[in-house]
């Protein structure tokens, strides 16, 4: 299993994920037969190499990414959901979004930070409702309106509201807008018979989330155990910008995993900068002790976060 490679949100880069499907991919669209089967009454029966291309738009952070999601596995009323290679970044991990790794199909269900998010509840009927947990926030979910095989669906909770659109022809969430975290993303083709490799994440945890110094302190430092499953992780150092973008500053973050390896980024920020900066990291050994040291220079909070999980590149269904 191959480590991933270090990746950053600040990359000028455009991901070629909708240039790079070519042999990989086989039909263009998931075709009538299968859009005759699926309805808003049930869940989809997702095929194994059904596959969407993504657009990722992540306000805060300046940026906006396209990815492809290929379905790898599919079991009793699950499914997995992974990602080609070319087109994966560790950042998509501490972003929460797109679609990830086992999703409970009854109601779509992926994991985002402790919990699963339930973003769907079958059947999917103007007015139905159900409750849910995004982010550590509990959400109020409502059907507003179906259009053929769309359900409009708004999300509402304190300091949190969501908008959806669920196809079901499509068998995705095919539109989906986030307030507090201003998180967004929208499907951009979709079809079936992926045949290439995808990374296929399953068992995603939240290993560990480490803030930094409290308010008035320049340094602190944390040593944390990590006891998840999953043997890969994806390692986040991010600097939460936000309400103070027009002061300068500068801000070091050292992430030293339990073999000795060593994650570190200096960041330095200036007026105009996006509101949320990230340096992620992907390693394989992640079970163990880790120590996190921190230096602030500026007004800016620091935090640290490592998603485990395990990864396998193969076809879909390999």
């Amino acid at each position: 299993m191959p480590a991933l490679t270090r990746s950053t949100l600040f990359s000028t880069a455009v991901l070629a994920a909708m240039a790079g499907l070519g042999s990989g991919c086989g039909a263009e669209s998931a075709g009538e037969e299968i859009a005759s089967e699926r309805s808003l009454a049930s869940p989809p029966a997702l095929q194994v190499g059904e596959w969407w291309t993504v657009e990722l738009d992540p306000e805060l952070v300046g940026a906006t990414f396209e990815t492809t999601l290929v379905v790898t596995h599919v079991g009793d009323g699950t499914a997995r959901i992974g990602m080609t290679p070319e087109s994966f970044r560790d950042d998509f991990l501490v972003l929460h979004i797109p679609v990830l790794g086992d999703v409970e199909l009854e109601t779509f269900a992926w994991r985002v930070m402790w919990d699963d998010f339930e973003a769907l509840r079958f059947p999917l009927e103007r007015g139905a409702s159900w409750t849910a947990d995004f982010h550590g926030n509990d959400v109020t979910a409502t059907v507003e309106r179906v259009e053929g095989t769309r359900a409009f669906i708004l999300m509402e909770g304190e300091g949190e509201r969501i908008e959806m659109v669920y196809d079901a022809a499509v068998g995705m969430i095919t539109e989906f807008r986030e307030e507090a975290l201003q998180l967004a993303f929208r499907v951009t083709g979709h079809g079936t018979g992926y045949s290439g490799p995808v990374l296929s994440l399953s068992g995603i945890e939240l290993g560990f989330m480490q803030g930094g110094p409290p308010a008035g302190e320049r340094r602190s430092s944390a040593t944390l155990d990590v006891a998840t499953e999953g043997p890969h992780g994806s390692l986040s150092l991010v600097v939460w910008n936000r309400g103070v973008e027009d002061q300068a500053g500068r801000y070091r973050i050292v992430a030293t995993a339990p073999d000795g390896s060593v994650f570190e980024h200096t960041f330095e920020t200036a007026p105009g900068d996006p509101a949320v900066l990230v340096q992620s990291f992907g390693h394989d050994a992640v079970q163990g002790g880790w120590t996190i040291d921190f230096e602030r220079e500026g007004p800016a909070r620091l935090l640290v976060e490592l998603f485990t999980y395990g990864l396998d590149e193969a076809p879909p269904g390999g």
